[in-house]
């Protein structure tokens, strides 16, 4: 008889492995709980006067005194279009959550992002949601390894999509994920005292073949061997050799590819495609290579695809 109860809980024991594997990170079972997008109430305002807004608010409220009572949360997920200019901080304190909370659960990778035009998924309950599969964004890489040890049996697994969010109550970002979050400056991709702007951005007349085409960049004029940095944390999305114009170039890939920089001409490239760097880091070395008059850094920046002045985005002057 005793034969018989040891050998049934070793096959209960294997029929149960797939489906503990399935839900756990290693054997500890997570709280599964799916939210379609598609079923998401829309609020069309964050105004007092929108039905649907006055909804949200009291569900927000009611977990905020669940919260101070110690009892569990009853979360749930609007979704809100953004039509106006609104950042991300308006947004945060009309809804009454904080803005760690929008921001991880919308994949947001510093505030500088555009919303204009974007439907944000708003959370009733504060907290970080750290994302589960596999990323490329430097926050969100940054979270799951702080957080990995907090993640235990019973976290909430929210799943929205094809993604998967564990949910951490109550967590906030850390100094250094706020400072990485709110810090929306660049670096100069050159130090300043090492180089003069030789060609502006815009419409010019191109040196070798005389004529008047959009140069798409800048060029910062300096000396061979110049140290070239990284103006932001980024994925190093293309390392280019011997190319006829730019010779030697790098296109970094920031804000899971919201916007781009190039650095062209170099003589040194000490990336390689696929690796992340720091804003600051040294990826290159200032060179002639290409069509280059003389040593200089061929810059560009492109949000989205097109190509604004640098000078918009970095104090050259």
């Amino acid at each position: 008889m005793i034969k018989n109860i040891k050998s049934f809980k070793i096959l209960l024991l294997i029929l149960l492995i797939p489906l503990l594997m399935s839900q756990t990170r290693g054997f500890v079972v997570f709280r599964e709980i799916e939210f379609p997008k598609e079923r998401m109430a829309n609020i069309p305002e964050l105004k007092s006067k929108d039905p649907m807004f006055r909804e949200y608010s009291y569900v927000v409220e009611d977990n905020y005194k669940l919260i101070m009572k110690n009892k569990p949360i009853d979360m749930l997920f609007f979704t809100y279009k953004v039509t106006d200019d609104s950042t991300l901080l308006e947004i945060a304190s009309r809804c009454n959550i904080t803005y760690d909370s929008i921001a991880t659960i919308n994949r947001l990778e510093n505030i500088t992002e555009s919303l204009k035009g974007r439907t944000l998924i708003l959370p009733t309950a504060p907290g970080l949601f750290i994302n589960k599969n596999q990323s490329d964004n430097s926050l969100e890489i940054l979270l799951y390894e702080e957080y990995f040890d907090s993640i235990v049996a019973g976290t909430p697994l929210y799943k929205i999509g094809k993604l998967e969010f564990f949910f951490l109550q109550d967590k906030k970002f850390s100094p250094t994920q706020r400072s990485y979050f709110l810090d929306a400056s660049l670096r100069l991709p050159i130090d300043r005292k090492q180089f003069w702007i030789s060609s502006d951005f815009g419409r010019r007349k191109q040196p070798f073949t005389g004529e008047f085409k959009n140069h798409n960049g800048i060029d910062l004029a300096a000396n061979t061997g110049t140290p070239v940095h990284a103006i932001k944390d980024a994925v190093v999305a293309g390392v280019i050799t011997g190319n006829p114009t730019f010779g030697n170039y790098i296109i970094l890939s920031h804000d899971n590819g919201k916007m781009t920089s190039i650095y062209a001409h170099l003589s040194k490239m000490t990336v390689t495609k696929g690796q992340r760097v720091k804003k600051g880091e040294i990826i290159g070395n200032v060179g002639q290579t290409g069509m280059a008059t003389g040593p200089h850094l061929h810059f560009e920046i492109r949000q989205g695809g097109v190509p604004l002045d640098p000078q918009s985005k970095l104090r050259l002057k």
